[in-house]
């Protein structure tokens, strides 16, 4: 899947291609679309040399969480809450 484009909207294929979609049961797209933010630690080793990674919204359970493009060997999605990294799945760069 190739990395999203910035102010795209995100998609339900993108949402359901996340590492960790089995956590985040009944996730879809949000309405906020896929953007740069701000400074995450985690995103050095996920293809961000500057530690800024490309994320959007998504939905699961009634609550808004954090769709962020893992942009390594993973060129794939991950949904996050505030304060999880992708470690907090198991998700390790590659």
């Amino acid at each position: 899947m190739p990395l999203p484009t910035e102010d795209s909207a995100v998609t339900q294929a993108q949402v359901n291609a996340a590492v960790n979609l089995a956590n985040f049961p009944g996730a879809v797209p949000g309405e906020k679309g896929w953007h740069y933010g701000q400074l995450e630690g985690w995103a050095f080793e996920f293809g961000y040399p500057e530690g800024i990674p490309i994320y959007a919204e998504c939905v699961a359970g009634g609550a808004s969480y954090h769709i962020y493009w893992l942009n390594d060997g993973h060129q794939a999605p991950i949904i996050l809450g505030i304060g999880q990294t992708p470690a907090t799945y198991g998700v390790m760069p590659q």
